[in-house]
């Protein structure tokens, strides 16, 4: 029997290979993304489940009490692990010092990296694994560990094993060992491992701040331990209270953490970012799978029952030779399961294209049981859903009603399902071309800015720390050198700080930046009111600042000025002096202006024209006579403040999944509402309508949908446009009824233009076989 239904299903899907076709592709889109988001799901859960004895690592988190407020951090003091090194039912710890990014020096620039600190138990903790070197060198304290991912991307196909490399700020390190890609996601996250024995030789150094014997210093540390059975949980938690500790204005306790309960993260537990998804993250992710399956399965449902009248005579003379209802459901539901089963194979080559061609997408994808099962198990629902509504229509048919008149047949009384799931999708499609084209405008607007207000011939220098004086004074003598400005603020913010402000009653965080006063004036920017910072202003106190417009909106009460009061800036008195325009490329944040050279992190250099490649040697040998155990960070200015066009692409990448799946579904509705009114247009063209006319009275509907899905969309793409223009602070992003009337308009254009390829029928309609029948 099931071989009946298998053969039935095949020969009816190649009778009908556009239909099986669009089916297929549609479904394919959709399970493709869904198949991208089970995969991070499932990441999630699988995430460090490659150590060994799971349940038996602990990681030990601290809860801080500071004026009454309670916070957990998934960190904890090194010194703690000395402790726990005694407890009877501990077989092992490890420390963990997480160092942040520091610069790789290597002939082609600097390779920044996550360096972290530990110790030979890491390896016996946990699951990671050396594809080369020994587990003991890293007691010595100048060996490095690398990934094999980090050493490919340091050395290329070259050797990594030996190599000598140089770490700014922390020095030079032979390459010990190569540690193995884990095969899953892990909590701990690995680019470079240094020895903890370096870590201390750094701290007396001065290079690193010395946490090794600090109780207060626990939040770049972390402290995991081995126990000899998951039983010991309860058991440590009670140890852990003996460890407690009150410092000056806090509270530290100890709890622990079973490593398999990292994740899903906990929005209670701060510092902890690798952690992965949280539930409300999971939620969402399983929900926009679900709702592609069923717009998917509607577009299923639309071209199913477009197909009705074909289908209604074969399940009429089924009938009438004994065909249960049961067994046709059956026989339905077997070809919309084959349609999603056969869309897998398009689904998997549109998986590995999201996977590497999708901006941001880090995920990998690979291939196991569960997924394979998954996958299988996901194409079956997709498949039952999306044919359990046409099977179940299609099988009420009566044979006497089909046999003696099938054009009288009502498959679905009224469409208004249909026209509300059209008017979502469209609703949804108008939305985002609305954020894309708003995106669009953006950039194209920021990147007309930034070339007419920023001069290929800027040069922008890191200062990696150093003092800027000495440097800045070589550089100014070149001869191609036109200014040289020591400046955190180039006509937008270069690097900010935060500070808080007291004016009167009010108290307000807000941004600062650090500016060199000669900027305004090499550059000619024109206060709104007030001054510059005087000649003579003292670099070692601070008197005075400027303010934006963006701040004086923020500070000020009703009309009056600010310009001339006295600000309670963090812990000092300063006067507000000038007021600076707002941000001239694409910011309108509110920012303080002032002058601190200590914290000046960047040297503006501009040049003459055309002597960019001339300077660019010159600052690089000057650089490197000053700081010869520095790699020079030099770039153009222009090409810094290009904007990514990262978020254009996935918003229309996205437009585009979501126009498709909802173009399919539409085409499904416009080719069954032909079918449904070829008599009635055949009427109308014997009563002398034309083919023109024709068209049009099949078109018009569909038309007065797409205005309804603008009503919905159109506020919805204004939402989203406000919620970017927020989020970037710019009044670049335009909201105006031009970019809200092309993305409205390019949606309505590839709507009707999909509608016009089925309705472009009934202006070729015959009467005679139409009506014949009457």
């Amino acid at each position: 029997m099931i071989k009946n239904y298998l053969k039935i299903a095949c020969r009816n899907l190649w009778k009908n290979k556009l239909f099986s076709l669009i089916n297929v592709i549609s479904l394919s889109l959709s399970m493709a993304v869904g198949v991208i988001i089970f995969t991070d799901v499932k990441s999630t859960f699988d995430t460090d489940h490659f150590h060994p004895e799971l349940d038996q690592i602990i990681r030990i988190i601290t809860q801080e009490t500071r004026e009454k407020e309670q916070t957990k951090w998934a960190s904890a003091p090194l010194v703690l692990a000395s402790h726990l090194e005694n407890v009877s039912f501990i077989e092992n710890t490890v420390k963990v010092r997480m160092a942040g990014k520091y610069n790789l020096q290597t002939d082609k620039g600097d390779v920044p990296i996550d360096i972290k600190f530990s110790e030979t138990s890491f390896f016996d903790v946990f699951g990671f694994k050396l594809l080369a070197g020994s587990v003991q060198s890293l007691n010595n304290p100048s060996t490095l560990f690398l990934t094999e991912k980090t050493a490919e991307r340091i050395f290329g196909a070259s050797k990594a094993l030996g190599q000598t490399v140089k770490l700014e700020n922390l020095g030079s390190y032979t390459v010990g060992g190569i540690i193995q890609d884990p095969p899953l996601k892990t909590h701990l996250p690995i680019e470079a491992l240094l020895s903890m024995n370096s870590a201390r030789m750094l701290e007396k150094e001065g290079r690193i701040s010395n946490i090794s014997n600090n109780w207060g210093d626990f939040k770049s540390s972390a402290v995991y331990a081995y126990v000899n059975s998951e039983s010991n949980l309860k058991q440590l938690n009670a140890t852990l209270q003996n460890f407690n500790r009150n410092l000056v204005e806090t509270n530290l306790q100890f709890l622990a953490q079973p490593i398999e309960d990292i994740t899903p993260r906990s929005n209670d537990i701060f510092n902890d970012r690798d952690a992965g998804n949280n539930w409300e993250s999971i939620k969402i992710q399983l929900f926009i799978i679900l709702s592609l399956t069923l717009l998917s399965a509607f577009n299923y449902i639309s071209l199913s029952l477009a197909r009705g009248f074909s289908r209604a005579q074969e399940v009429g003379i089924r009938k009438t030779i004994g065909a249960t209802r049961r067994q046709i459901i059956f026989q339905f539901l077997v070809e919309s399961t084959m349609v999603a089963l056969f869309a897998i194979f398009l689904t998997v080559p549109c998986v590995y294209y999201l996977m590497y061609h999708i901006p941001d997408m880090e995920l990998t994808f690979y291939w196991d049981p569960i997924l394979i099962v998954g996958l299988l198990l996901y194409a079956v629902i997709t498949g039952i859903v999306a044919g359990a509504f046409p099977s179940w229509l299609l099988s009420i048919f009566k044979p006497i009603q089909v046999l003696r008149k099938m054009q009288n047949i009502q498959l679905f009384r009224g469409v208004t399902i249909y026209k509300a799931v059209i008017v979502l999708q469209f609703s949804v499609t108008i939305m985002l071309m609305i954020l894309v084209v708003i995106l669009a405008d953006y950039e194209i607007k920021n990147h007309s800015i930034i070339s007419s207000t920023v001069p290929p011939n800027v040069l922008k220098l890191d200062l990696k720390g150093e003092k800027y004086e000495t440097l800045q004074n070589e550089i100014s003598r070149l001869g191609q050198v036109e200014t040289t400005l020591a400046t955190n603020w180039y006509f937008k913010p270069i690097k900010l700080g935060k500070s808080t402000v007291k004016l009167k009653d009010k108290k307000l965080g807000i941004n600062y930046v650090s500016i060199d006063p000669k900027t305004i004036e090499t550059e000619g920017i024109k206060f709104k009111s007030g001054h510059n910072f005087p000649d003579n202003i003292p670099h070692n106190t601070e008197q005075y600042v400027l303010v934006n417009e963006a701040a004086v909106n923020l500070l000020r009460s009703g009309s009056e000025t600010i310009l001339g009061h006295n600000l309670l800036l963090d812990s000092n008195y300063v006067q507000v002096i000038g007021i600076m325009p707002n941000e001239i490329i694409g910011e309108r944040r509110p920012i303080i202006y002032r002058y601190l050279p200590n914290e000046i992190t960047t040297l503006i250099i501009k040049t003459k024209p055309n002597t960019e490649l001339a300077v660019t040697k010159s600052i690089q040998s000057i650089w490197t006579d000053n700081f010869p155990e520095k790699t020079t960070n030099l770039q153009s200015l222009r090409d810094d403040y290009s904007s990514s066009r990262e978020r254009i692409s996935f918003f229309g990448f996205f437009a585009l999944v979501v126009f498709i799946i909802a173009g399919l579904g539409i085409l499904g509705i416009a080719s069954y509402s032909v079918e449904k009114r070829k008599k009635e247009l055949g009427v109308r063209y014997v009563l002398g309508a034309n083919k023109i006319k024709l068209v049009w009275i099949a078109t018009k509907n569909f038309g007065v949908l797409m205005l309804i899905a603008g009503v919905i969309g159109i506020p919805a793409g204004l939402f989203g446009g406000n919620m970017i223009k927020q989020d970037l602070g710019s009044n670049l992003v335009d909201l105006s009824f031009i970019n809200i009337g092309i993305g409205f308009t390019l949606v309505v254009i590839l709507g009707l233009l999909i509608v016009l390829s089925q309705t472009i029928r009934a202006g070729q309609i015959e009467p005679v076989k139409i009506l014949k029948v009457e």
